[in-house]
């Protein structure tokens, strides 16, 4: 299946009201003075007329201002061709009443529903009509498909996922298929009536776009494969905020891949991941549940992320067992011990929750049954969300498995997560080559505030608690593939920074953990400014300055999760001294210039913005080496 990247923004819009004020000269008016009948219409008749299939007619309110004497008043009607309703064209008020109703009659077996009618009713004698009220009333008439089965609750996953606001939940008008038992309509989520609504279109934060299909439509049918299915708009217009995108589009990604794979089928065999699930009267969803664009079309600009999207249906509530593991990569201490190293995430109702990793080949469904039982020894038994470090010895393909269970003890629900951990065949042998001193944050700057801003950008970490900018550390060598180096420790005890150099002197790095975090937004990673620019230009961004006995990296800073860039800079180690008598062996502690602190599983600190949290820095120009 073709894939399309995730699309993630951070949209904090400002809206300025404008007061309009105006000056006019007091004058009299005088309205026209109605006579005759007035007969009208009432301008709050709703556009859209829903037959019951219990029932075999629908009234329609008439009124008039003037109630002396009966009045039959005769009506123009247009109705679709073929239509199955009867509109009458006539109707009679009695003496002294100022409503009557017009009775439309139909036989609701011959309806087929879903399919409504265009109807409109105009008033023949224009001396009846009154200039006050409506002469004519449009609408469509037909036998709904859904029937209403109550309230529900909504937590949003959209708004958080796209624009970072709040995840609230609400209530939401829930329907079923009276046609496909398991398919739910959700009405409108966004619209007026909502929550949402009322904290971010009332407050002016969003506009509302006056779209009609606002309708979230749930295929739950198979409630171990559910997904969205059509296309629908939530409803808001960003378009006032001066970096807005315009009016929201989603669409869904299953119906998509239906095309692609030629059935629903196929799509549940090839691409599991696109379901969410029914489970307890709660529906839940995938990563990747919609497609977004800003118009009309069924063309992707990306996916949002749905993983946090949760409806509950009329009569249940919210109860969380869920578990995951996000696996982040291979770790390697500096004994050259290896460890598969992720995030085990458990739902709010989940009280305890035993883990263990299962090497390819293993029974996964008797390792289970085993870890409930209490046959098979987890690796720990925890009662929260939680980062894991876990050694290994082998290469291979290995799967976390992760059983949760509920106050009383009662297991509530498992999840397994398979990913490939490779050791290499031979291991690095490390010696230290220089002891030196690594500064952070240097200028000049090659990452700007903007295209117009030339202020530098710099290191985010600056104002971070426990962030140090200057320290004594060391670099060491691999003696058994001598291009590779790394400074360790980097930023925190217990991480580094591996760097590649050519013998003539060119660096470049991979993306690397810092061991902090933006709250609410994921881990901040430091990643080569070469490889950010796509590698434009004949030059690298780090380099071996040998006159100086300086190593420069040209380091960017950004948030992996949602990949909004953070910052950059240049750090450079100057090397003090040669490690043929190390300031310290590797079993012991550097000195510092400042105190570090450990990295710590789970140990990631939160900090605060240094004012570019959601700016969007440009990288400025090709960089040139000293």
């Amino acid at each position: 299946m073709k894939r399309i990247f995730k699309f993630s923004a951070m949209l904090f819009a400002s809206v300025m009201a404008l007061a309009l004020g105006s000056c006019t000269e007091e004058y009299e008016y005088s309205g026209a003075k109605a006579e005759g009948e007035q007969v009208y219409f009432s301008n709050e008749l709703p556009s859209t007329v829903n037959l019951s299939q219990s029932e075999s007619s629908v009234q329609i309110p008439i009124n008039r201002i003037n109630s002396e004497g009966a009045l039959t008043v005769d009506f123009d009607v247009t109705v679709s061709a073929d239509s199955k309703v009867t509109v009458p064209n006539s109707v009679t008020f009695a003496e002294g009443e100022t409503e009557a109703n017009l009775t439309i009659s139909y036989d609701p077996a011959s309806i087929e529903l879903g399919h409504y009618d265009n109807v409109t009713i105009s008033i023949k004698d224009a001396n009846y009509t009154t200039p006050y009220g409506n002469s004519s009333y449009t609408f469509s008439i037909g036998l709904s498909e859904w029937e209403t089965l109550g309230e529900g609750l909504y937590r949003d996953g959209i708004y958080p996922s796209f624009y970072g606001l709040d995840a609230l939940t609400y209530n939401v008008e829930i329907q079923q298929s009276v046609i496909t038992p398991g398919m739910y309509r959700i009405v409108s989520p966004y619209g007026a009536g909502t929550s949402f609504y009322e904290n971010y279109i009332e407050t002016q934060m969003l506009a509302w776009a006056g779209m009609t299909n606002t309708d979230m439509v749930i295929n739950a049918t198979d409630p171990d494969y559910v997904f969205i299915t059509g296309d629908f708009y939530p409803g808001t217009d960003d378009g006032m905020a001066s970096s807005g995108y315009g009016v929201m589009h989603l669409f869904s990604i299953v119906d998509q891949a239906v095309q692609e794979y030629g059935s629903l089928e196929a799509v549940k065999a090839n691409e599991p991941s696109l379901f969410g699930k029914l489970q307890d009267g709660v529906i839940t969803f995938p990563a990747m549940g919609v497609y977004v664009n800003f118009d009309s079309s069924l063309e992707p600009l990306g996916y949002l992320d749905t993983s946090s999207l949760t409806i509950a249906l009329p009569g249940y509530a919210f109860v969380d067992y869920s578990s995951s593991f996000t696996y982040t990569g291979r770790f390697i201490d500096i004994a050259d011990n290896y460890y598969a190293q992720g995030t085990i995430t458990l739902g709010e109702d989940v009280a305890s929750a035993r883990y263990i990793l299962a090497a390819e080949g293993d029974d996964v469904q008797a390792i289970i049954n085993g870890l409930n039982d209490g046959s098979v020894t987890p690796l720990e038994t925890i009662t929260g969300s939680t980062d894991v470090s876990i050694p290994l010895e082998d290469s291979g393909v290995y799967t976390m498995i992760i059983v949760t269970y509920d106050e009383s003890g009662t297991m509530r629900g498992s999840s397994t997560t398979t990913f490939e951990f490779n050791i290499d065949s031979t291991k690095a042998d490390w010696q230290p080559l220089y002891n030196g001193t690594f500064t952070h944050n240097v200028e000049p700057a090659f990452i700007t505030v903007s295209q117009t801003d030339d202020s530098f950008v710099g290191n985010p970490l600056v104002d971070a608690e426990g962030f140090v900018e200057q320290y004594q550390t060391v670099i060491y060598q691999d003696m058994n593939n001598p291009s590779s180096y790394k400074v360790e420790p980097y930023i925190m005890n217990g991480l580094s920074l591996p760097f590649t150099m050519d013998a003539e002197g060119n660096i470049t790095f991979l993306d690397v953990m810092t061991g902090f975090s933006v709250q609410g937004y994921g881990d901040l990673f430091a990643g080569d400014a070469i490889t950010a620019i796509n590698g434009e230009g004949n030059v690298g961004t780090s380099w071996f300055d040998a006159e100086n006995n300086q190593f420069v990296f040209g380091t960017v800073f950004y948030l992996g999760e949602i990949g909004q860039w953070m910052g950059g800079a240049y750090e450079t180690f100057d090397i003090t001294s040669s490690a043929s008598a190390p300031a310290y062996n590797k079993y012991g502690k550097a000195r510092f210039i400042g105190k570090l602190p450990n990295a710590k599983t789970g140990g990631a600190k939160h900090f605060k913005s240094s004012g570019v949290k959601t700016s969007k820095a440009d990288i400025k120009g090709n960089l040139v080496k000293k």
